[in-house]
């Protein structure tokens, strides 16, 4: 499922920062940044939440807060890592709520067409497989993989977003790509 939101927005080429320190005045500021973070967020906690509905809830709670918190924003890191930081906090208290963490079955991503129809089969196979065995990383490593690969959040980012130090990360990373490697032996990826 691909989200959307309006496109008819004074601020398009204006940055982030500028937006997010006008978000708590200026609901046009705000409206702009939903527009650019809404996939983004929607497809890191559609990737660690077993359905749609649950996503799309938990997506609309993390703007909700976003807007009732713009005034917090203080500019020590991007906004992506600070709305990303909000998204990892209500699912964390979303699976605190379930008592339990869920596996899902693939991550959705969007439309990528491939130069045929054979090789996109091919590809969407191989991503499938890849994002099966994200899924049954534990945790906090699925988090951190899906941040880094899906997201293209930096280390620093993702140490912002889940409140754990920079070495943390990367040895979480470094683990998660472990055991991926280990379970992409013998497959013959693109």
């Amino acid at each position: 499922m691909q989200l959307s939101a309006a496109r008819n927005s004074p601020f398009t080429d204006t940055s982030d920062e500028v937006l997010a320190a006008l978000a708590a005045e200026d609901f046009d500021a705000f409206s702009e940044l939903y527009r650019r973070y809404l996939n983004p967020v929607y497809r890191f906690l559609r990737s660690q939440t077993p359905s749609e509905t649950v996503a799309e809830d938990l997506t609309a709670h993390v703007f909700f807060k976003a807007l009732s918190s713009a005034a917090t924003f203080r500019g020590d890191g991007t906004y992506k890592s600070w709305i990303f930081r909000i998204a990892h906090n209500v699912l964390v208290s979303w699976r605190e709520r379930r008592g339990r963490s869920v596996a899902i079955e693939e991550l959705p991503d969007e439309e990528d067409p491939g130069p045929s129809p054979a090789s996109q089969a091919i590809e969407l196979e191989d991503r499938d497989f890849v994002w099966q065995k994200v899924a049954e990383l534990p945790t906090a490593q699925r988090e951190v993989i899906t941040l880094k690969y899906a997201e293209d959040l930096s280390t620093e980012e993702i140490a912002k977003v889940t409140n754990k130090s920079r070495g943390a990360v990367r040895i979480l990373l470094h683990r998660g790509r472990s055991k991926l490697r280990h379970a992409f032996e013998g497959k013959d990826l693109l």
